[in-house]
């Protein structure tokens, strides 16, 4: 569905959290929703989706859908890169982004090790999508048929990456091990995309599909 930018306001306003939330929101919800209240154009109608994924152990999986099992990575002209079969959430108001994020993240994979009680052991993923459509109405009406939209897409991806870890200090064994090695050979592939891209050689060759997190 789409939503006039005063409908956004109001329902935000009325959603809103208790104060402690209010703080730890973070501010690129807020900035989001500010825009779309701050729009002067009354022909624009906005839409947001939210979603959110997990990579643990290189498997992608839903943590707003956790019965979807295993996802796969596509790739198409129009979208781009996408998680096959990733749910979508509309949302109206940061106070609902927020009740997915606390919804997703109960489901996250942790567990306790030597250094930290709760360890994150997958990578997580909150994407945003912001759709935003303007009626076109200085164009001629007759010669369209109707007055004709334009669509602007927009996603922000918010990452949380489990931290690296060390052996000899961890001395994870068994299940932890193999979670250990996932999330360092995870973050070293997104560590070399980084180097490609900013090398000022101009690299020809940037090794994106080395791990399901810089796909």
């Amino acid at each position: 569905f789409f939503f006039k930018q005063k409908t956004a306001y109001e329902m935000q306003r009325g959603l809103v959290g208790s104060e402690m939330c209010i703080r730890d929101r973070p501010r690129a919800m807020e900035q989001v929703f500010k825009y779309i209240e701050n729009c002067p154009n009354n022909n624009t109608a906005f839409m947001i989706r939210a979603s959110y994924l997990q990579i643990y152990n290189e498997v992608i999986s839903d943590l707003l859908k956790p019965d979807k099992g295993s996802l796969q990575i596509r790739e198409d002209k129009r979208k781009g890169v996408f998680v096959e079969g990733l749910s979508e959430w509309a949302v109206r108001s940061p106070s609902e982004i927020y009740s997915l994020m606390r919804r997703g993240t109960q489901l996250r994979a942790t567990a306790s090790t030597k250094l930290n009680d709760i360890s994150s052991r997958s990578h997580a993923v909150f994407i945003i999508i912001v759709e935003q459509m303007t009626t076109l109405e200085d164009c001629n009406p007759e010669e369209f048929g109707e007055a004709p939209k334009q669509i602007k897409v927009g996603k922000l991806n918010l990452v949380d990456l489990a931290g690296s870890e060390r052996l000899s200090i961890t001395g994870a064994t068994g299940k932890r091990l193999e979670e250990c090695k996932k999330i360092n050979q995870s973050l070293s592939a997104l560590g070399n995309v980084i180097s490609a891209l900013t090398d000022v050689k101009s690299r020809s060759h940037i090794p994106y599909r080395d791990s399901k997190l810089t796909r």
